[in-house]
C-alpha cells in the first residue's frame, strides 16, 4: 500500500469516526463520501465529504420566507460552527462548512459545532431562542501574537488579543486582522469597500460572493454595512479556542480567497458592470419568479 493511499484512508476512518461521535445518523454512500442527520428533528440529510484536506458538511437551504441574497451574506457572519450560505449547483442555496483535517485534535469538536449551527440554520420550527448559541465556556484569552508565530506567519502587534498580518497574495497587498472577541478568534480580510451601492449592484456582488463561498475552503464572504457606508470581507470564525494549525488555515485561505475575490468584488460596484454580470449570469430575482411560476402550474 501506498504512503499516499494509507494516508487517505487514516484520513477517511477519522472523518467517519468524527461523524458517529457528533451525529444521530451516518450511513456511507461511497468512497469518503456520508450521509449523515444532525438529530432526530433533521427534516433533511446533510452530506459530508471528505475534499481536498477538509472534512465538507453541506444541505439545502430552502428559508421558509424569501430572502434576498444579499440579506444572506449580510446573515453569514451570524453563523457559529464555521458554517456559512452559498450557491448550489442548481442555482439554488445551501449551508455548508469546511473543517480542516490538519487540525487532528479539534476536528470532532469543530464538526460538533458546525452540527449544532446547521441544525439551528436549517430546521424553522425551532424557536429563536432556541437558535442562539450557548453561552461560551470561561476560555483563557489568546496570545495571537505567538499562535501567528507559531503557525508559521509573520504578525504586527501592540495587544494580545488583537493582530495584523500580511497575506501572502500575488494581486494586491491584502492584510488579515486577526480579533479575539466573546468567546471567539477572528481572522478577517477586506476585499472592497463603498459609501453606497446601488440595487443592481448588490445583487450583482451577493451572486458573485455566494458562488465563491461554495467554492472557498475554510473562508466565508461576508458584507457589513452601517450609516457610512459598508465593505465586503473574507472571515473564518473559531469558536476559542482555536490552535497555531486552524490559524494557519484561515491564513492560507483568506490569501487564496482574496487573490481571487477582491478583484472581483472591486468590478462589481459600476453599475454597468453589475448589469453584464447578472445578465450573463442570470438575475437571481428572475430565476426564483420564474421557479415560483414552476411550481404554481404543477
Amino acid at each position: 500500500m501506498s504512503a499516499a493511499v494509507a494516508k487517505s484512508l487514516a484520513e477517511s476512518r477519522r472523518c467517519q469516526a468524527a461523524l458517529l461521535a457528533t451525529m444521530d445518523f451516518v450511513e456511507e454512500v461511497a468512497p469518503n463520501c456520508w450521509q449523515v442527520r444532525p438529530n432526530a428533528t433533521s427534516t433533511a440529510p446533510l452530506r459530508a465529504q471528505l475534499v481536498d484536506g477538509f472534512l465538507e458538511l453541506s444541505g439545502a437551504f430552502s428559508p421558509a420566507s424569501p430572502a434576498s441574497r444579499w440579506e444572506l451574506l449580510k446573515a453569514n457572519a451570524s453563523l457559529a460552527g464555521m458554517a456559512k450560505f452559498s450557491s448550489a449547483p442548481n442555482r439554488g442555496l445551501r449551508l455548508q462548512a469546511e473543517i480542516p483535517l490538519q487540525v487532528e485534535d479539534n476536528l470532532a469538536l469543530r464538526l460538533a459545532q458546525a452540527r449544532k449551527a446547521f441544525a439551528a440554520a436549517l430546521v424553522p420550527a425551532i424557536s429563536q431562542q432556541e437558535h442562539a448559541p450557548a453561552a461560551a465556556d470561561e476560555v483563557a484569552p489568546p496570545d495571537l501574537p505567538r499562535l501567528c508565530e507559531e503557525a508559521g506567519w509573520q504578525c504586527s502587534s501592540r495587544r494580545p488579543d488583537r493582530c495584523a498580518v500580511p497575506l501572502a497574495s500575488g494581486r494586491g497587498a491584502h492584510t488579515a486582522l486577526i480579533t479575539a472577541q466573546a468567546g471567539t478568534v477572528q481572522v478577517c480580510t477586506e476585499l472592497a469597500s463603498w459609501d453606497s451601492l446601488s440595487v443592481t449592484c448588490r445583487e450583482g456582488l451577493a451572486t458573485l460572493l455566494l458562488s465563491a463561498n461554495a467554492r472557498l475552503r475554510l473562508a466565508r464572504a461576508v458584507v457589513a454595512e452601517d450609516e457610512n457606508g459598508g465593505a465586503a470581507q473574507l472571515e473564518v470564525v473559531f469558536e476559542a479556542p482555536a490552535t497555531a494549525a486552524e490559524v494557519r488555515c484561515a491564513l492560507e485561505a483568506l490569501s487564496v480567497g482574496a487573490d481571487v475575490c477582491a478583484p472581483l468584488a472591486e468590478i462589481m460596484q459600476p453599475e454597468a458592470a453589475a448589469e453584464l454580470f447578472l445578465a450573463i449570469q442570470g438575475d437571481p430575482r428572475d430565476r426564483e419568479d420564474s421557479q415560483q411560476r414552476t411550481e404554481r402550474k404543477i
